[in-house]
């Protein structure tokens, strides 16, 4: 997928962990997803059309069929151009299957402008934690072989510890082999991925690290066990300027949705 946008700064929505089901009423932890996904998208787009939405995992909970296209449906409901990689809890083959029926790519590459969208799967089947494959590795390396002057990369686990131990050991257990691919490439400009629900930045030399909010349930932040946050579902903004400059603000709906077990002991 190419764009003609050589001229202007890109608008990315990114959304996380909707964790969507087969039926349209499901709920994590008393939360309606789909409902609470619905009002994020609403809210995202209401002041600004992005350029393109990116779904960086956990799409569907249950990893129905049924699920992806209520999803692919509901991303449609905008407008724009999407594309998503799995998370843990996501059905890969089904994902696949669903979201090529609805031109929604799901991993791979993106090209908009003077820049590059790089989507790795680091999904581990059956697993929580993230590994990347030899394969996925080989993707993003002939990605940054021939890529354009600026490169965006995402994934769904965490390559750095975000202060939460529960949520540390289930990261991405081969981050030092995406790192060694990009440190010193100047292309690179920034690393983002959802799975800790809840938003996070951080700094490895040039290239910017970003954890985005959940678009249903909040982790409580530096906590060692599991915890629930206050903090209503929500999504980050990217600008990608032209000369290859990275800006991002995370933004939250205005209130929690209700029927959130706050003091759930985990899902």
């Amino acid at each position: 997928m190419n764009s003609n946008s050589q001229g202007s700064d890109l608008h990315l929505l990114q959304v996380s962990d909707c964790h969507l089901y087969a039926d349209p009423a499901g709920s994590l932890l008393g939360l309606n997803t789909l409902d609470s996904f619905q009002q994020v998208l609403d809210s995202a787009c209401k002041n600004q059309t992005p350029d393109m939405i990116i779904v960086t995992g956990d799409l569907v909970h249950d990893g129905s069929k049924k699920g992806y296209k209520t999803l692919a449906k509901t991303l449609a409901g905008t407008g724009c151009p999407s594309a998503a990689i799995p998370g843990n809890h996501d059905h890969i083959l089904s994902m696949q299957n669903v979201l090529k029926k609805h031109h929604i790519p799901a991993g791979g590459k993106i090209d908009l402008g003077n820049w590059r969208l790089i989507m790795l799967n680091s999904q581990v089947p059956g697993k929580e934690h993230g590994h990347l494959s030899p394969a996925e590795l080989e993707l993003l390396d002939e990605a940054l072989a021939n890529a354009p002057p600026h490169v965006l990369i995402f994934l769904h686990h965490q390559p750095v510890p975000v202060g939460n131990q529960w949520l540390d050991k289930i990261g991405l257990d081969n981050a030092s082999e995406l790192f060694s691919r990009i440190k010193d490439n100047p292309a690179v400009k920034g690393i983002v991925w959802g799975h800790v629900h809840q938003p996070w930045e951080g700094q490895l030399g040039h290239i910017q690290l970003l954890a985005t909010p959940s678009t249903c349930i909040q982790f409580a932040p530096g906590q060692d066990e599991f915890g629930l946050d206050s903090q209503p579902p929500g999504w980050r903004m990217l600008t990608l300027g032209k000369t290859g400059d990275l800006h991002s603000q995370v933004h939250h709906i205005s209130r929690m949705p209700k029927g959130l077990i706050a003091d759930s002991g985990g899902y």
